[in-house]
């Protein structure tokens, strides 16, 4: 095994407005993609070919082995692009290839028609755009001035809201036509291209492979962010809350046809409740994400963000849990104060990271290790949330859903108060 031993280059300049807009445009064009598949499409394409009684287990067991590669597959490809030499950068090219490859598995899930067939598609997304976001994830804290991390989060925090409103727009107005699959693929092609040209001049430098290590040492070394400094704290706190928001995410338009909507409600109505929903989530957080990406770097204060997050997202589980509210007016309330900590949390989440990167040589496979706190839960928590939900309704109506998102509320409570524990950030 070989290690790098790369020369970085961060301009000392300062970012303006528009390339840190281009530079996040391909967050945009992710979460155009993303969200909408994970969080609508893919429970109602589910429920449509597998029986009603099995469907949360179903939907468990698909984003549980996509939830795998997607914690697989960052950190390694994180780690060759660290080492790659090409003339068009370390980064980029796979950023392409892997959204192009994207595209086949979009297609396969537009004439999805039986369960098997559904996981293929979503596997192959699962696998080629999470190693095109990994390589991505390299490129902020190759190009970005560490003085300007937290405005570079707020952009990422912005995009993420306004990819998650538009691919929500788009899913609302295609309904059940699978043609919106193709839509996703072709936003995520075009929003690379701002963020290629934006990040002009990264991997220029060449990389030199020193001396080969052992195996077991190189093992080691690969996982020791996991571990040990701040960056660790900063993983697990982001595992908590991942876990947190996981938890409920991936379940809520079951939960609402369920629990929410009247009995009979049509899957297409539930669909455009749970998008409605979601939507009013995605406008509230973007001011929110925005405005303290700035607010954090002028204050030199990343933690207090997290604070308020993780206390109205915890609010909002527990009033579902304790209540099951009926009320619409009061469901989309809650849309709003979860809204709002959505946004103060991803505000702050990328600048974590970077201000706390053990190895600039090695940030691409870093912030590999740092996705898998985002993805580990859906490999895990879906499985297993999406199994006892349907056990404990069988048994106790609708309690699984209770049991399940109780969770939540102790997923978010550790991610919020561990924070404290990152000691070189305020």
């Amino acid at each position: 095994m070989v290690t790098a031993v790369a020369v970085v280059s961060r301009p000392e300049q300062g970012f303006g407005h528009l390339r840190h807009a281009a530079l996040s445009a391909f967050w945009f064009g992710s979460n155009f993609l993303w969200i909408p598949l994970t969080t609508l499409l893919i429970q109602t394409q589910i429920k449509s070919v597998v029986p009603s009684d099995v469907k949360n287990s179903a939907l468990g067991l698909a984003v549980g082995i996509g939830g795998v590669t997607a914690v697989a597959v960052p950190p390694l490809v994180g780690y060759w692009s660290d080492r790659l030499n090409t003339r068009f950068g370390r980064r980029r090219p796979i950023m392409v290839v892997g959204s192009l490859l994207t595209v086949p598995g979009l297609v396969i899930l537009m004439f999805a028609g039986n369960y098997p067939s559904v996981l293929v598609g979503y596997l192959i997304i699962q696998f080629f755009f999470n190693a095109a976001n990994a390589a991505y994830a390299g490129i902020i804290p190759d190009v970005v001035p560490a003085q300007q991390t937290g405005r570079a989060s707020g952009y990422l925090a912005t995009m993420t809201q306004l990819g998650i409103g538009g691919g929500l727009g788009v899913t609302a107005f295609f309904g059940t036509n699978r043609a919106v699959y193709l839509v996703f693929g072709l936003v995520a092609l075009l929003s690379l291209i701002p963020t290629v040209w934006a990040a002009a001049g990264e991997g220029k430098e060449p990389i030199t492979l020193g001396p080969k290590k052992p195996l077991g040492e190189t093992v080691r070394e690969f996982l020791r962010p996991l571990h040990e400094g701040d960056f660790a704290w900063v993983i697990f706190t982001r595992l908590m809350i991942s876990s947190g928001i996981t938890v409920v995410l991936y379940f809520l338009l079951n939960f609402f046809g369920d629990v929410v909507l009247p009995a009979k409600t049509s899957a297409s109505a539930i669909q455009l409740f749970t998008n409605e929903w979601l939507l009013v989530v995605v406008l509230v957080a973007t001011p929110f994400g925005f405005v303290g990406g700035l607010l954090s770097d002028r204050l030199h204060q990343r933690k207090i963000f997290v604070y308020v997050a993780g206390a109205a997202q915890a609010l909002v589980a527990v009033t579902f849990i304790a209540f099951y509210p009926k009320s619409v007016p009061l469901v989309f309330a809650l849309g709003i104060a979860y809204g709002i900590g959505y946004g103060l949390y991803y505000a702050v989440d990328w600048a974590l990271a970077c201000d706390t990167l053990p190895d600039k040589a090695q940030s691409a496979k870093d912030m590999g290790l740092f996705h898998i706190a985002l993805t580990l839960p859906q490999a895990l928590l879906t499985a297993i949330g999406g199994a006892l939900i349907d056990l404990l309704n069988g048994a106790h109506g609708n309690g699984g859903y209770r049991i399940v998102f109780a969770s939540a509320v102790v997923f978010l409570f550790l991610g919020t108060i561990f924070v404290s524990r990152i000691k070189t950030v305020r």
